[in-house]
């Protein structure tokens, strides 16, 4: 008899965890808007750019202050995998328009996330359009941070 029950419990689970997989699947398929998802207005480079520098230890400088419209270009000197993104772990949303869940979007490219791990020697980059101080962290190595302040 107990083994019935554990045999449902792990059933109960194995349908669950699937189910919630395969609708978080079909919400944002790649190169589709999810539901509610609308493009951002578009920024305007500045022809100016900057690169903070991923190193084993962290982000290099963890603080720089630019003006609106220039470009950061995150390297991945490190001996692993990278992935900045806007704060907060693990959702992405302190920068506006920003959320882990518009990866795979038609509009993946205008938010500040990397949306997947950048590998040793490759960087990413993102134009900063909004004013303001941007807290952003590497979602792989969370104790890894830093700030943008964009004037």
């Amino acid at each position: 008899m107990q083994k019935n029950i554990y045999i449902i419990v792990i059933g109960a689970i194995v349908v669950a965890v699937l189910g919630g997989f395969l609708f978080f699947k079909s919400v944002d398929a790649p190169g589709e808007t999810a539901p509610g998802v609308s493009s951002l207005p578009p920024v305007e480079e500045n022809g100016e750019s900057i690169t903070v520098t991923y190193t084993d230890s962290g982000y290099v400088p963890k603080e720089v202050t630019i003006l609106q419209g220039t470009k950061v270009i995150f390297k991945n000197e490190s001996s692993r995998f990278m992935w900045p993104a806007t704060a907060i772990h693990p959702t992405h949303t302190i920068y506006p328009g920003s959320d882990i869940l518009k990866c795979g979007t038609s509009i993946e490219t205008q938010i500040f996330d990397a949306c997947q791990p950048i590998g040793e020697g490759e960087n990413w980059s993102f134009v900063f359009g909004e004013v303001g101080s941007w807290r952003y962290h590497d979602h792989l190595q969370v104790v890894h941070s830093g700030k943008i302040t964009v004037e």
